[in-house]
């Protein structure tokens, strides 16, 4: 930890790098270090994304990182005039890809339009105690939005302790594929870890009870009445997705469907909506497959839903450049 991290702390003849090459066991502290970056240069985003993507450099190409939270036990360091929308993901599923796809979608958040994000990365192995184990969650104290791609987990009590009071306070979610069923370890957790089975039917609005085998392709369509939702705004359907269709319904009456999931020969499934659970407005989507990532519509589907959760204008639409 200290002063830049691309001069101070990275480049010295004592710095991370050549600690690093030297055969040290060395680590960034990434909340209290501050970055030489004139925002008014390449890549032209502001200071503090300019912090966060020498701290991406640094995790790739020298050493790990953590947060003051490792020893403090409290959320960590924000600088007073960062005023960026701290977005922080819950990542926990061996199924779909989200370590992948997750940490891609972030940076885009980041650089484009002015997130803050710190992915939670849990384990993704799909069987034993340690895929019930996650840490960091401590820094939902200071999020402006948590993003949930877990599947089956029983997180303990200390850390789960964080998402209700979260939640408690009013503030915004959003729900990726396995969020239905994020909580229900169907009793796997071990002693002091906790289950919320109902976190789909109370939070998201939904109604999971099971899904199609994978094969059919699903065709997205718009659901009757939505198509000026900002959520909507310039996503483009019909489009297809990988992504086995959910039984979800029937929905509880408190969401809003905005978009329809059909294969061949199957009753159509809602997709995609809306929740307002307590104070707190909620996005769902049982899409998610780490190809549906690559969709530029489902990606722009997603980029709507963190803005108009966190009640801000969804951002416009970058226009098409022809070469």
């Amino acid at each position: 930890m200290g002063v830049h991290t691309n001069m101070c702390v990275l480049g010295r003849p004592f710095g991370l790098r050549n600690m690093s090459r030297f055969g040290k066991n060395v680590v960034l502290m990434r909340d209290l270090t501050d970055t030489m970056y004139n925002s008014r240069m390449r890549p032209f985003v502001s200071h503090f994304t300019g912090t966060d993507l020498v701290i991406e450099h640094i995790e790739k190409y020298v050493c790990p990182t953590i947060t003051s939270t490792t020893l403090t036990g409290g959320p960590g360091f924000v600088f007073r005039n960062d005023k960026r929308p701290r977005v922080v993901f819950i990542s926990a599923e061996s199924e779909y890809g989200a370590a992948e796809s997750l940490p891609g979608f972030a940076h885009e958040l980041e650089t484009k339009y002015g997130c803050y994000c710190e992915v939670l990365q849990g384990s993704t192995e799909s069987s034993g105690p340690e895929r019930h184990e996650i840490a960091g969650m401590e820094t939902l104290a200071k999020a402006d939005l948590v993003v949930v791609f877990a599947r089956r987990r029983a997180f303990p009590q200390e850390q789960m302790k964080y998402l209700h009071l979260y939640l408690g306070m009013g503030k915004p979610l959003i729900g990726l594929r396995t969020a239905s069923h994020a909580f229900d370890a169907r009793g796997k957790g071990q002693k002091g870890h906790a289950e919320w089975p109902s976190f789909d039917s109370e939070v998201l609005g939904g109604n999971y009870h099971g899904h199609y085998g994978s094969g059919p392709t699903t065709t997205v369509t718009t659901a009757d009445g939505t198509a000026r939702h900002p959520i909507l705004a310039g996503v483009q359907t019909p489009f297809n997705s990988i992504s086995s269709l959910y039984q979800v319904s029937p929905l509880t009456k408190s969401t809003k469907t905005l978009l329809i999931g059909t294969i061949p020969e199957k009753e159509p499934e809602p997709v995609a909506w809306t929740n307002l659970y307590r104070k707190s407005r909620v996005f769902y989507t049982s899409l998610g497959h780490v190809d549906d990532f690559k969709n530029p519509q489902f990606r722009r589907l997603l980029i709507n839903a963190v803005f108009w959760v966190i009640n801000k204008p969804v951002p416009k639409i970058e226009p098409t450049v022809e070469r």
